[in-house]
């Protein structure tokens, strides 16, 4: 491999031919992907836009969030007092390290 490297290297147009297809394909890679961003932007504004057009015709749904009340009462007590101890890696339902 290094006697291609030193091949390709030693001849300066084929250097340069290969410098200027790094640089092609470079380009394409990045005008793609500003086309890409060009792309969603115009599709968030448009979406934003429509959105804001017809707030007034359909609004959005307002969440109740008292049903969520029951569930923080009943979850407390199940989660961990400091959540950043770590689990334990045994499994503590087998009698002994080997599963049997």
């Amino acid at each position: 491999m290094e006697i291609v490297i030193e091949r390709i290297l030693s001849h300066p147009l084929l250097t340069l031919a290969l410098v200027l297809l790094c640089i092609l394909m470079l380009y394409a890679v990045l005008k793609r992907l500003v086309k890409m961003l060009l792309f969603l932007a115009i599709v968030g504004a448009a979406y934003f836009g429509y959105v804001q057009f017809l707030e007034e015709d359909y609004p959005l749904p307002e969440f109740d969030t008292g049903v969520f009340e029951g569930w923080k009462e009943t979850v407390a007590p199940l989660l961990p007092d400091d959540w950043n101890e770590t689990l334990s890696d045994f499994n503590a339902t087998m009698p002994d390290g080997n599963g049997t």
